[in-house]
């Protein structure tokens, strides 16, 4: 696995307020786009979050454990340690997963912003969805088969949701949702497939130390995110929401192929060779 310190791949420039309110806002879209993320710096605190995430959402979406204004701080509770289901409020691993994975729609975007570092520890994980459908298409395409199974996985306690872990989407774009704690199960025919696809999400792995003040802006239908367990006050705050126009984000991201691999879902499969 690459080391802690390993920069985000292939996204060299951080966005500032000040030049996402004097017209980089569209580079910053272009990367996300492209990359699945963009990186944010010189954030000063609560309401610069708020004003970032104004740039990219179009309106907050109220999580769970949201305050008023639509932010979540996710720090170590010290009550919330090893319950399902709330792992991003204690101090331990926290698995590479999609935000919100059982519910019918995940939200696009997501925004995490270091507010304290913590004292050893509290790397963020990232993978790109879009190599690890690489990966399996071109290694494992039974597994990508399975994975891509309507059916696939159930995620989410009494009223989750059934869906595919790899969706393949009519205009030939592809969706990623990912959990991998006790209230995500999977079909006897995916579940044979798991080690693949833990191989390929591990194999494409990065890890970052965020910096106070430093944050991310996350496709959350392509991106899965994760962190290492920490020591220390380790505070960040997040904020969730859908893509403002003006961003052009398509649904779901481009396949790593010019040509159709895999036909969408109940089309049956069609590997290229």
């Amino acid at each position: 696995m690459p080391s802690s310190h390993t920069p985000v791949p292939a996204v060299d420039e951080e966005f500032t307020l000040g030049a996402l309110a004097d017209g980089a806002l569209e580079r910053a879209a272009g990367v996300l786009r492209e990359h699945g993320l963009v990186q944010l710096g010189r954030l000063g605190g609560r309401d610069d979050v708020l004003e970032a995430a104004g740039r990219f959402m179009a309106e907050p979406w109220q999580h769970r454990d949201a305050d008023p204004d639509g932010l979540t701080v996710v720090r170590d509770t010290g009550r919330h340690e090893g319950l399902a289901g709330f792992a991003g409020l204690g101090r331990g691993d926290l698995s590479l997963h999609t935000e919100c994975a059982q519910l019918p729609r995940p939200p696009r975007l997501l925004l995490l912003a270091c507010a304290r570092t913590a004292d050893s520890g509290g790397e963020t994980l990232l993978v790109d969805g879009r190599a690890v459908l690489a990966e399996l298409a071109g290694f494992h395409p039974t597994s990508l088969e399975a994975l891509a199974a309507p059916r696939a996985a159930y995620f989410g306690g009494a009223d989750g949701h059934f869906a595919p872990v790899l969706e393949h989407l009519p205009d030939g774009r592809w969706r990623l949702r990912l959990r991998q704690d006790s209230l995500a199960r999977f079909s006897p025919d995916a579940e044979a497939h798991l080690p693949a696809l833990r191989r390929a999400v591990e194999h494409n792995t990065t890890r970052t130390r965020l910096a106070s003040g430093q944050g991310l802006v996350l496709d959350n239908h392509r991106v899965l995110h994760g962190r290492t367990a920490f020591v220390g006050a380790r505070l960040l705050l997040r904020a969730l929401g859908e893509p403002r126009a003006v961003l052009g984000l398509d649904s779901g991201f481009p396949a790593p192929w010019t040509a159709p691999r895999l036909a969408p879902a109940g089309d049956g499969v069609d590997i290229a060779t």
